[in-house]
Formats: structure tokens, C-alpha cells, sequence
């Protein structure tokens, strides 16, 4: 099912003020059903809203649930049937008078539950109960192309929402990303290269690959392990995709390249001594961990460099760095001797074990 020809398609944005237009006039709302590719950020949009608005939202997965769960529990009463309807259903004097109740992922619902939900959806009851007057629908799911546990919506499901599709935009996903300190690595490559925001192919292999949740993994990934090295890129590759994790490689040793001149220190070590200002030590101090993780430079050249640093402190502290990331091995080097010999002694709280 591909829903972009028939119906608006909206960036995160024009989302977000759609949504803002809809919770805060209840009483004129529409439910919408939001469309959208997985990973996308459909459910962060609807939450978002409704958190800046300060709403309460209940997230009422209709595929957890059978019939009968949505319309309650028969009870006799006096002679009658009558039915107690799902706590999980807003409740005014529970949950408050104003709010939001999130069908996320409705269309993965089997259709016998989708059919129970047509009543609540178009005219906010089901049986005896009644939503809220200031609540307001809001439904979310994956395309029926998109390799989702997903059905067909029904045609009288369907006429009963207003329909958007979400598509990926990277301006505003950057302006996202810069509000929640994303990695700037990964901001620098997707403003550079905002065609790897999201590509999504429905093949039976694809596994992982690249969206803006996926790269919200990979920001995590790079912030746990503090360098970027093999490893990492391995598992960033785990979340986006082997494609987007090689192309976020690329990126990062391009960038490195241009802002640090690995080459010329190279060439001439001693040039390195003649950098006093601290900020540039520091920036120095990291291109070359960052080098030595991305295979631009050896180990022995890596220990050379830190052999010429201006400063001891950070020169002992870049050989930690160094050891943290090469382990033991790192004593093996003779170059590790000659920074040894250079600096006059060990660094703090590391021992050679060929002096134990």
C-alpha cells in the first residue's frame, strides 16, 4: 500500500503544527492517522505534542488486545448485560480532563479488533462509554509495503480519520539533534549528506538500516564508547546498516583529514612541540586517538606523536588513551621506550610489565 499519492505528505514540522492545531481544539478535531516509514518518528512526534502541550497521553495498542478486551467484560446487573469497558480507556476523573489517546501501530491490529474500534473512533464511545470531550484521537502505523506486521486498513476504518504521510526531513531532524546534543559527527555527516537519513528498502534481508531513530542508536553507541574506532563502526553498523555505517566511515575520515593536518606532524613531529595553545593541544591530543581508531595512523606513529606534544600532562594522558584502546600491546612498541625516554618516566597509574 503506498500512500504518498493519495494523500499529504508532511515533514516533522508541519506535523508538529497539525498536531499542535488538533490537541488544543478538541472539539473541532478530526482523528488522524498518521503513515509513515518505520523508524521515521511518528510516535515521538505524537508524544512531543503532547508533552509541550502538557497533556496526558495514553498509548493504546489495539494488537495487544483481542474483541472483547476493547469493549469490556459482560456483567450482569439487574436482570441486564452490561459492559465494564478496558481501564486502559481515558478516564476524566483519572487521567484529567484534556488529553491524548495514541492508537500507535493500529493497522497491525487484527481486523476483528479494528472493526471494534470503528465506534470510539467516530463518535468517541464504545457501548456505554464515553471519551473525554477534551481528548483527542491520534493513530499511527507502518505503510502495508513497508515488511510490517501490518493489515489492510478498511475502507469504513479509514474513512473515519484524516490521513498524512510522514516523511523524513533533515533540516528538521537537525534541528532535533542539536536540542538533544546528538554526536556532532553525526550531525556534520547527515547535514553533509542528508540522503542517509533514512533508506529503507522492504527486502526480506534488510535488517538494519539507516532512520533518524537508528541514528539516535548510533549517537548512543559513539557516546558509550568514546572513540571511533573498528569496533564502533561495527556496531553502528548493527543499527543502520553496513551501507550507512561505511558511509558515516567515509565521512569521518574525510573530515579528520581536512581539520587535521596528520600528514604534515607526521612528516615533521617536531612540529607539534611549537603548539602551546591549550585548546590546540587538546584538539591535537584527540585528532590523533580519533586517527589511530579509524586505521589513518599506526600505533607507533600514533606514539610518536604523542612523544612530541608540547605539554606532559596531556601527552600522559594521550598514552592512556592510547592504552585503553590497544591494551597491552602498546608497551611492545619500541616507540613506546623512546616516549619513555623522552618524558623521564611511566604515566600515572599504568605499569610496563616488563618492569612488574
Amino acid at each position: 500500500m503506498n500512500t504518498e499519492p493519495t494523500i499529504p505528505s508532511l515533514n516533522t514540522t508541519e506535523l508538529s503544527q497539525l498536531l499542535r492545531e488538533t490537541l488544543t481544539a478538541p472539539q473541532f478535531a478530526v482523528p488522524l492517522m498518521i503513515w509513515g516509514a518505520p523508524g521515521i518518528g511518528k510516535s515521538d512526534c505524537v508524544r512531543s505534542a503532547a508533552a509541550r502541550l502538557g497533556l496526558t497521553l495514553i498509548d493504546l495498542r489495539l494488537s495487544q488486545l483481542e474483541p472483547t478486551d476493547l469493549r469490556g467484560i459482560p456483567l450482569h446487573d439487574n436482570g441486564k448485560v452490561r459492559w465494564a469497558p478496558p481501564d486502559e480507556l481515558p478516564n476524566a476523573e483519572r487521567d484529567g480532563a484534556s488529553g491524548v489517546l495514541f492508537l500507535d501501530e493500529i493497522n497491525a491490529a487484527i481486523p476483528s479488533v479494528a472493526a471494534s474500534a470503528y465506534q470510539l473512533i467516530l463518535d468517541r464511545r464504545l457501548g456505554a462509554y464515553h471519551l473525554p470531550d477534551g481528548w483527542s484521537i491520534v493513530a499511527a502505523g507502518n505503510r502495508l509495503d513497508d515488511r510490517g506486521i501490518t493489515y489492510a486498513m478498511p475502507a469504513p476504518l479509514a474513512n473515519r480519520f484524516m490521513h498524512i504521510h510522514l516523511h523524513a526531513d533533515s533540516t528538521a531532524w537537525l534541528d532535533w539533534a542539536a536540542r538533544h546534543d546528538i554526536t556532532p559527527l553525526l550531525q556534520a555527516f547527515i547535514e553533509s549528506e542528508p540522503e542517509w537519513l533514512t533508506r529503507f528498502v522492504p527486502e526480506p534481508e534488510t535488517k538494519a538500516f539507516p532512520s533518524p531513530r537508528s541514528w539516535v542508536f548510533a549517537h548512543r553507541i559513539i557516546a558509550r564508547r568514546g572513540l571511533l574506532d573498528a569496533t564502533t563502526f561495527a556496531h553502528i553498523a548493527a543499527c543502520v546498516g553496513l551501507a550507512g555505517a561505511a558511509a558515516l566511515q567515509a565521512f569521518a575520515g574525510h573530515t579528520a583529514a581536512q581539520k587535521t593536518p596528520l600528514a604534515a606532524w607526521l612528516a615533521a613531529p617536531n612540529v607539534l612541540m611549537q603548539i602551546t595553545d591549550l585548546n590546540l593541544q587538546i584538539e591535537a591530543v584527540q585528532a590523533i586517538r580519533n586517527a589511530l581508531g579509524q586505521q589513518q595512523i599506526n600505533l607507533d606513529e600514533a606514539l610518536t606523536l604523542a612523544k612530541n606534544l608540547h605539554d606532559d600532562a596531556l601527552s600522559f594522558g594521550l598514552i592512556e588513551q592510547l592504552h585503553q584502546t590497544v591494551g597491552d600491546r602498546l608497551f611492545d612498541e619500541p616507540a613506546f621506550s623512546l616516549w619513555v625516554a623522552a618524558r623521564g618516566g611511566k604515566p600515572p597509574m599504568m605499569m610496563n610489565p616488563t618492569s612488574a
